[in-house]
């Protein structure tokens, strides 16, 4: 047949192309838009209808290169493509983009395929998606109209108006081309195109678009069989095959007699296997595969950038340029290239793999011979792939970063696809690259976190599937959150707030194993809480199980009950050094689990007679207020701890009265259920119960206070007392008689005709004393009044305006020290408050110096900040009102600010005012002096100075020597005379120190060493009061004259000459007694200055604790020098008082610094008696009832210790530690010796079951504790059982167990107290007692692995927990950590395996498997990738790739199977069975990879190369061209 339309057709006129913004170019064939497939599927062009194309005959190459480089176009189309592009709806098809980045470039023409049938050259890409609005003659054999075009994935630009084809004015008379008009009658037939022909980029195509053919007619193009011309074609024209022999007979009776044969159907079978084997063999593929890489070649750049445009193209074929690449593309330059010229991601990726496979197999060739699989040829390769991951995360970032570049949004879009699929295809380091992300995103700032958090979210799955990835991730993630939400520009932040928060919230769920983090997990707990909804319970939920799974994994959350008793004790003795913070009550309450055991310690920390003073009674008091809120029940707290404690010491009955007096003012304790509880026990019959030293739990009945009480519960106490012959009237006419005598001391009017009115005046301190010893009832009684009566009275001015009477001074002293003789300090709070309000500068500051005095008090009741805040601003208006007279009041205040937390920058404020105050008014400072007392002999002296501080605020050194010696002669001449002389030299001295403060502290420091040897002056305690209260001397100043100065003396005798100088005036001893004792008002001093200098003595004993311990040392030993001379005076130490003093100083001085003190008195003495004093006094503490003939061994010192004794044991065990430690040849045996006794001492304490002493082995020295906590570790790593030494039978389980327990606490205290850097490296064993444990398991006797699993195996990891910080980074300790992994890792899956309704190890498994994520965080990379050596054949158990970060590459297992044919024949399996064969030589056919036969095979690694499986073939087209040998597959052509 010809391919020249049939004669009587009359051609088209060619249509004239219509040019204009409005068209479209016409997309290559490789790249059809979506509007083309739906014409080519809906709209098969119609037999009827005459269509005329213009098509290009050349070959494809030719045309495509004519066309590239002239930019020819061609456009054609039927009229129903011509009525359509005219449509006004065209103009969305015209604003619409092609899929592929290069259809819109107008350089790009349309290159068709010869292949293409002519209807599918039809120009398709300009029509509207939307059906015309036209008019239109509907053909009834026309197929239905195109439907419309679906929504597009991307948004469409503007549109725009449509070409308007104006017609030709005149006939076109140019030539037409030539047309090849398809025969009307030709039919059609629907064809499916190859994969090659597929438009790319089209979402939704699962398969090749069809197509329409038309039978019978092939135009002419050169290639076709009707094309060629030979003599048989010339003369008889060209003919199809000729069809084969044509049938004669029938089959139909020869099978039917055959398959009714009995062996007819395995006959059958044969027959069809032998088609099916014959079929097989006839199109299996043995060709060798012709696959080559493209070659490098060196071309120019213009060469280079015209094959970038062309593998850019998605219409050119990558079979066409796979021939060779150019050199010089590579790293980031290759990247680059890609993103300007657009390339699709798969052809990006198809050329990164041409460059990275050229490059190893020139780094292969490098090398020479070595194997593949050689380290440097791996190292090298790796080598290669990092620097090319490093090239593509500088891409990636360098173009999401570059916000000021053009089309940003795109370029980003581009470069993340293409890393991503880089990443999916294993084309990267993985590692490296999961590295930079979570690096990148740990240190980013806060203006790039989002992009960071977009590049962290497409990896996210991969990133937590793995622990050295995941936890950094989650960890940067929360610690990101935390400081913006904490910033300060919270409010900008707060849409970055919220998708952090929802991140944290999604990972809180999905994977809570990355919040496993022991170090991160207290510093965020409270971020992340806040982070989640109050009403979330499951999250909520979640957060808990996972803070619990964090407590188990540090070694404070480790906690048996004695150190859960030491720590709550220790941050209750913090109460005691500082003020009680507001979340102190929380912080303890979350110490423990158990409610019960936490409110018993705490009774017995406030009724420990070890710990002095009240503040512990309101910090108590406090404690158990906010615990009965969470369900603590105080009363029967109280009433449990009576029923088990029976409270011999007087001290801890009146503590107790005190407390329970607290809660039943705050309503916390039932009187009513205590009534109770005493009649259950059988009431009050005997007189001796209620007695002052009676039985505390009867006692306590007579101590409740009345005025809180009501009617019916002062019945009830009352009948209960009347029947131990109690008389509640007499109690009740006791407080009215002492409510009157406070009426009168205070200037209130009594009723003369009442009979309890006191018949005289009594005076405050007789008052005070008889308050001090009389019952709780009492006081409290006394303060209830004294509370009510101010605070109306108070109340009752503030609504007067302030115009009633104030309080005086002496009145507020005296009612302040009776409430301190009643201790009632809630009652003194609340009078304190009324009257910070409405009253005058002197009582202000006397509000200030007892809030001062009293700071740990008021703070565990929570008013000292609210006093503090109210002073403050009563200061202001003060300052406003009276000027310099507001100085008394910032005086106290700027004392008592720094003492208040959180007002540093308050504090420092004060004292600049009060400095700058001193200074302007420093003549009004002594306004004391009367013009009388000047006018006398020294008035010059008074005029010089008054002229050298008119004259300016700077002195002379000479002058300032000369007149501080003439002040300083002028004050010893008044000591015996007068004492308002005294004062007005005092000041003068304060007035001299403005002038040069160093000078003058060097000039007076000088002076008291004049003083403490001169025999001729008055007491210490009488001069120097004065001077610290005016402010010219500083407690400081007086301790820097008690140094010790040790001198060698001609015999060799050291000892310190100080002692001999002093022995004489007792000036240690006074010093000592300067800082002890209160002073007594003797006309010197006023009130006032008597409570502001109790202030600065707790003061100087809070700051200068070494200093006065060196002060006891001294003074002991000029006491004992002075005894030793025969002294016959008495000496100051010689009085009970002053002992007791001393003993109370030590008390508060060790509960502040045990280990400190213990040093201090450590220090070796000359002086036998000295040392004799401190063993006695160290022993008192101890041992309140001992006297100088007590000796107390260390078996006794364990057996007193506990939680309130134990920093006094501490300092006597050091104490004795040390006794032996003198200079001598044999010091170091005796030293040992001791340790030696001290360690049997400790055996035994354990063997007792008494651990309570383990808080202090942390004191010790390190030597001493680590021959302790060596010998502990030994003995609970010897009681652990194995298969080859199982317990032993003859002890019991239980006490086993509670040796072991025993053991690890002491083992806990000495890791916990020692320094993280001192520590030593744990034991080796461990790993191997793990091993032993393990293998018990493994073992799966029940009877045996019971007691593993419930009691041995928690022990075992609870001591491998506490010895985890002490792991470092050096090779030792990764060898243990990597034991430890092996056999954790292993023992899951024996837990896993033992795991069943009589067994659950689930709980015990996610301990293991925390404890591994806490040792391979630390874990080094060498020793990881060992672990994941050693545990390869397990790795498929997700927890251990989480663990060990081990991402398998899908092709590392991959192998060839080599199956011997001959074999597989001999066993029956021949070619023509199903599934086919295989040989030894892959090459051949069945030696690939899915041999079907089940004979026996030899397996091989298969050398996977990732970088050569190219997406293309190569130029050279064969039967076996693909990148991955077909042979591999026993593929077969069909």
């Amino acid at each position: 047949m010809t391919s020249r339309p049939p004669l009587g057709v009359q051609q088209r006129q060619p249509q004239r192309k219509v040019s204009g913004p409005g068209l479209s170019q016409r997309p290559p064939a490789h790249q059809r838009t979506l509007s083309q497939q739906y014409a080519q599927q809906y709209i098969p062009p119609s037999p009827i209808r005459k269509e005329t194309t213009f098509h290009d005959y050349g070959s494809s190459d030719s045309g495509d290169g004519a066309q590239a480089r002239y930019g020819t176009q061609r456009r054609g189309g039927s009229r129903l493509k011509l009525e359509l592009s005219h449509d006004p709806a065209d103009a969305i098809a015209q604003g619409s983009f092609s899929e592929s980045p290069n259809a819109i470039e107008s350089s790009k023409p349309f290159t068709p395929s010869r292949m293409m049938p002519m209807t599918d050259m039809s120009d398709l890409g300009d029509m509207s998606p939307h059906i015309s609005t036209r008019a239109q003659t509907v053909d009834p054999d026309a197929p239905l109209p195109m439907p419309q075009r679906r929504q597009r994935c991307m948004a469409e630009g503007p549109r725009q108006k449509p070409a308007v084809v104006t017609p030709a004015p005149r006939k076109d008379t140019r030539p037409k081309p030539y047309t090849v008009e398809i025969p009307a009658a030709a039919p059609r037939y629907y064809m499916q195109l190859k994969a090659e022909g597929r438009p790319s980029g089209v979402a939704g195509t699962l398969g090749p678009p069809p197509s329409v053919g038309y039978a019978d007619f092939f135009p002419w193009a050169g290639n076709h069989p009707e094309d060629q011309f030979s003599e048989n074609a010339i003369r008889q024209g060209f003919y199809d095959k000729a069809a084969g022999q044509q049938e004669t007979n029938t089959a139909k009776q020869t099978l039917v007699n055959a398959l009714r044969h009995k062996n007819s159907l395995g006959a059958l079978s044969h027959i069809f296997t032998n088609i099916l084997d014959k079929r097989r063999q006839a199109g299996q593929i043995t060709a060798p595969s012709s696959f080559r890489l493209p070659l490098r070649l060196m071309v120019t750049e213009t060469k280079k950038e015209m094959w970038l445009k062309d593998v850019a193209n998605p219409g050119i074929s990558l079979r066409k340029q796979s021939r060779s690449i150019p050199h010089g593309i590579r790293g980031k330059v290759l990247l680059d290239q890609c993103l300007n010229k657009n390339m699709p991601t798969d052809r990006a990726v198809w050329l990164a793999r041409c460059v990275g496979a050229n490059e190893l197999r020139a780094f292969r060739r490098s090398r020479g011979n070595a194997p593949i699989s050689s380290t440097a040829i791996m190292g090298g390769e790796g080598k290669w792939i990092k620097d090319w991951t490093l090239s593509v995360e500088q891409f990636v970032e360098t173009v999401v970063f570059g916000f000021e570049a053009d089309e940003w949004k795109s370029k980003v879009n581009y470069a993340i696809r293409l890393a991503t699929q880089l990443y999916a295809e294993y084309l990267l380091d993985r590692e490296h690259y999961m590295e930079w992300l979570v690096s990148s995103f740990e240190n980013s700032h806060q203006s790039k976190l989002p992009m960071w958090v977009l590049l962290i979210q497409i990896y996210w799955k991969d990133l937590l599937r793995l622990r050295k990835y995941g936890r950094r991730l989650v960890t940067a993630l929360t610690s990101h959150y935390h400081l913006i939400y904490n910033h300060v520009d919270k409010d900008i932040l707060q849409p970055l707030i919220s998708r952090l928060s929802a991140l944290l919230n999604t990972l809180i769920l999905c994977s809570p194993e990355n919040f496993v983090s022991p170090t991160i997990w207290p510093k965020y707990r409270d971020t992340l809480r806040a982070c989640l909804a109050p009403n979330d319970e499951t999250r909520q939920k979640t957060l808990s199980v996972i803070g619990h799974r964090n407590d188990q994994l540090q070694a404070s959350g480790n906690r048996s009950q004695p150190a859960t008793r030491h720590i709550l004790v220790s941050w209750l003795d913090r109460t005691l050094q500082v003020p009680m913070r507001d979340d102190m009550s929380k912080e303890c309450w979350n110490i423990s689990r158990d409610k019960t055991a936490l409110v018993k310690a705490l009774l017995e920390w406030c009724t420990s007679p070890y710990r002095p003073g009240l503040a512990k009674v309101y910090v108590t008091s406090r404690m158990l207020t906010q615990w009965s809120a969470l369900g603590v029940d105080a009363t029967t707290a109280v009433l449990e701890f009576l029923d088990t404690d029976v409270l011999d010491d007087q001290d801890r009955k009146r503590t107790l009265y005190h407390l329970v007096c607290e809660l039943v003012r705050a309503g916390l304790f039932s009187v009513s259920l205590y009534v109770q509880w005493l009649m259950a026990r059988g009431g009050l019959t005997d007189p001796r119960d209620v007695l002052p030293d009676g039985p505390g739990a009867t006692r306590l009945l007579v101590e409740l206070p009345t005025h809180s009480l009501t009617q019916s519960q002062l019945t009830l106490r009352g009948g209960q007392l009347r029947r131990a012959s109690f008389s509640v009237a007499d109690e009740a006419r006791d407080a009215e008689f002492a409510i009157n005598h406070v009426r009168l001391l205070l200037g209130f009017s009594v009723d003369p005709t009442d009979p309890l009115c006191p018949r005289k005046v009594w005076q405050l301190g007789k008052l005070s004393k008889r308050i001090r010893i009389s019952s709780r009832a009492l006081k409290t009684e006394i303060g209830h009044w004294l509370r009510t009566t101010l605070t109306s009275e108070a109340g009752q001015r503030s609504k007067e305006g302030n115009r009633g009477a104030e309080i005086s001074p002496a009145m507020f002293h005296s009612v302040r020290a009776l409430l301190e003789a009643a201790e009632d300090f809630a009652m003194l709070a609340d009078i304190l408050k009324a009257l910070s309000n409405h009253s005058n500068v002197e009582v202000l500051a006397a509000i200030a110096d007892t809030v001062n005095r009293h700071l740990f008090i008021f703070a565990a009741l929570g008013a000292a900040k609210s006093l503090f805040a109210s002073l403050h601003r009563r200061l202001r208006d003060v300052v406003q009102d009276q000027g310099p007279g507001a100085r008394p009041l910032l005086a106290s205040l700027a004392s008592l600010a720094p003492r208040i937390p959180g007002m540093v920058d308050v504090a420092k404020q004060l004292k600049a005012d009060l400095a700058l105050s001193d200074r302007h008014n420093s003549v009004d400072v002594c306004s004391p002096v009367s013009d009388n007392m000047l006018q006398d002999d020294d008035s010059d002296l008074h005029e010089e100075i008054e002229k050298l501080l008119a004259s300016g605020t700077s002195l002379d050194k000479p002058t300032m020597d000369r007149l501080f010696g003439t002040v300083v002669q002028r004050l010893q001449m008044y000591w015996t005379k007068l004492n308002d002389k005294q004062r007005i030299y005092s000041a003068l001295l304060t007035r001299l120190r403005i002038f040069d403060a160093q000078n003058f502290d060097a000039l007076m420091t000088k002076w008291l060493f004049y003083l403490r040897t001169n025999n001729n002056r008055p007491s210490i305690l009488r001069i120097f009061p004065l001077l610290v209260s005016v402010g010219c001397l500083s407690m400081s100043t007086i301790l820097a004259t008690t140094s010790e100065t040790p001198v060698t003396t001609a015999a060799g005798n050291s000892r310190p000459p100080i002692v001999h100088m002093t022995s004489r005036t007792r000036y240690m001893q006074d010093i000592l007694l300067l800082f002890m004792s209160p002073l007594k008002e003797d006309g010197l001093m006023s009130p006032d200055e008597c409570y502001r200098f109790s202030i600065v003595q707790d003061q100087a004993m809070r700051e200068n604790p070494k200093e006065l311990l060196s002060l006891i040392r001294l003074a002991l030993a000029e006491y004992s020098y002075a005894r030793s001379q025969n002294d016959s005076e008495v000496l100051p130490l010689d009085d009970q008082d002053t002992q007791a003093r001393v003993l109370e100083l030590i008390k508060r001085l060790v509960l502040k610094d045990a280990t400190g003190v213990a040093r201090a008195l450590a220090v070796k003495s000359p002086d036998a008696h000295v040392s004799s004093w401190i063993d006695f006094m160290t022993t008192k503490l101890l041992i309140p009832t001992a006297d100088s003939q007590t000796h107390v061994t260390f078996e006794r010192v364990l057996e007193l210790t506990n939680e309130f004794t134990l920093p006094f044991c501490q300092v006597k065990l050091l104490l004795s530690l040390s006794s032996n430690d003198q200079s001598g040849s044999d010091a170091t045996g005796r030293q040992q010796s001791h340790v030696e006794l001290f360690a049997n001492a400790m055996d035994k304490a354990i063997d007792a079951k008494n651990i309570s002493w383990t808080g202090m082995l942390s004191c010790l020295s390190p030597d001493i504790t680590h021959h302790l906590k060596a010998r502990a570790q030994s003995r609970f790593l010897e009681m652990l059982p194995s298969v080859r030494n199982p317990t032993p039978s003859d002890i019991p389980m239980d006490q086993n167990l509670q040796m072991a327990e025993n053991l690890l606490s002491v083992i806990d205290a000495i890791i916990r107290g020692s320094p993280p850097n001192r520590q030593p490296l744990p034991p080796p064993a461990m790993a191997e007692k793990l091993a032993d444990l393990w293998e018990i398991l493994a073992s799966a006797d029940f009877d045996a692995c019971m007691p593993v699993l419930n009691h041995w195996l928690p022990l075992l990891l609870t001591f491998i927990t506490l010895h985890a910080p002490s792991l470092d980074g050096n090779k030792p300790s990764n060898e243990v950590r990597a034991k430890i992994l092996i056999v954790c890792a292993g023992m899951m899956q024996d837990l896993d395996a033992l795991h069943g309704p009589d067994m659950d190890t689930r709980a015990l498994s996610s301990r293991i498997f925390d404890l591994s994520c806490l040792f391979v965080d630390s874990l080094t990379e060498d020793f990881r990738m060992l672990c994941i050596r050693a545990l390869k054949n397990t790795t498929a158990d997700s927890r251990l790739r989480y663990i060990f970060s081990f991402q398998a590459d899908p092709s590392d297992n991959l192998m060839l199977s080599h199956k011997d044919k001959t074999q597989l024949q001999r066993a029956g399996f021949g070619l023509g069975g199903g599934g086919g064969g295989g040989g030894l030589d892959p090459r051949q056919p069945g030696g690939g990879l899915g041999g079907g036969g089940q004979g026996p095979e030899r397996l091989t690694v298969f050398q996977f190369r990732r970088w050569e499986l190219l997406s293309e073939s190569t130029p050279n087209i064969g039967e076996n061209d693909t990148a991955l040998s077909l042979l591999l597959f026993d593929a077969r052509t069909l």
